[in-house]
């Protein structure tokens, strides 16, 4: 029989916040995000990072991406929060951030590379990420640079009408892998695609080592090969 389902065994991202300071046409938040934007709290924060090393300790999960939908920089307490993720995850476990550069200051590039935050910069207003870049540089916090939504963009599963130029039949990382994603309200939920939350099925005060992840309707109309055969109760 294939296997459909697979137990939890990896928080991919915790999304710190679903707003974003842009509304770009190829991303859900334009013109507006179908779900509550949210601010996470430090209690969930927290929560969601005993999860984390938990599961760094108990499957050998060896990152966590501080994204989301919306853009961590702008969370009113980003730095105090990052600096907790630290001394819960203490190197050589990576923290990884990407950013769209608009709130970058030399004093957060700074701080970044002093929490040793593995950062990326996304090219969507190209002035503000030149200017992030130069600053991430300088501070020696530069990760890479992404330019995925010209070069390798995506229709968020079906959610924006976008055109698809990265490259079909890639293989999806999160229903065979196990993976979740924090979103900013605790819920869990199966992708990062997930702008709605139709994909949630735990949340972080529940207990994570009884759940499984498994396909759901996002999975049929997105260009990702999910790894296992879809069945009409997963996708409806």
């Amino acid at each position: 029989m294939t296997q459909t389902s697979f137990p939890l065994r990896n928080l991919h991202q915790i999304e710190m916040t679903s707003f974003c300071n842009l509304r770009c046409r190829y991303c859900p938040q334009y013109p507006r995000l179908p779900r509550e934007r949210k601010h996470m709290d430090a209690e969930t924060f927290s929560k969601a990072l005993q999860w984390v090393y938990f599961f760094m300790m108990q499957h050998g999960q060896k990152s966590l991406n501080l994204a989301g939908i919306g853009e961590s920089t702008i969370h009113p307490d980003f730095q105090r929060l990052v600096r907790f993720a630290r001394q819960m995850l203490p190197r050589p476990f990576e923290l990884v951030l990407a950013t769209n550069g608009v709130s970058m200051t030399q004093e957060l590039a700074d701080f970044l590379a002093q929490e040793s935050v593995t950062t990326f910069v996304s090219m969507h207003v190209q002035l503000k990420a030149a200017m992030a870049i130069n600053m991430l540089s300088k501070a020696g916090a530069l990760a890479g640079v992404s330019a995925d939504p010209a070069l390798a963009s995506t229709n968020w599963a079906g959610q924006v009408d976008w055109p698809v130029t990265a490259p079909a039949g890639r293989k999806c990382p999160w229903i065979t892998g196990g993976m979740g994603i924090v979103l900013s309200d605790g819920s869990v939920s199966r992708c990062a695609f997930d702008a709605t939350g139709i994909g949630v099925f735990a949340h972080v005060n529940d207990d994570l080592t009884r759940y499984s992840t498994s396909p759901y309707k996002l999975c049929a109309s997105c260009d990702q090969d999910p790894g296992v055969p879809l069945t009409q109760e997963q996708v409806a």
